[in-house]
């Protein structure tokens, strides 16, 4: 099966402005859930951002969201 990876950057806005956010698609397919979740952090790690204010979410090929950062942030705690 074939995954894709959304990336979405909420920078942090100052008080009298909103947050601005961005999100785009990581280009390559992957072939596994695995593969896709590390694409997605080596690539939040080469971004010039502070990686808190980023989420990836890897989605199967029908668009359904199979793994994300925001699940593995609630698993933590």
């Amino acid at each position: 099966m074939s995954y894709t990876v959304e990336i979405t950057i909420a920078e942090p806005a100052s008080s009298d402005e909103e947050i601005e956010t961005r999100m785009y698609q990581l280009s390559d397919p992957y072939e596994t859930v695995a593969s896709a979740r590390e694409a997605a952090v080596a690539h939040i790690a080469n971004l010039d951002v502070e990686p808190a204010v980023v989420i990836y979410t890897v989605f199967d090929r029908e668009g359904f969201t199979v793994a994300s950062s925001v699940d593995e942030l609630a698993e933590a705690r």
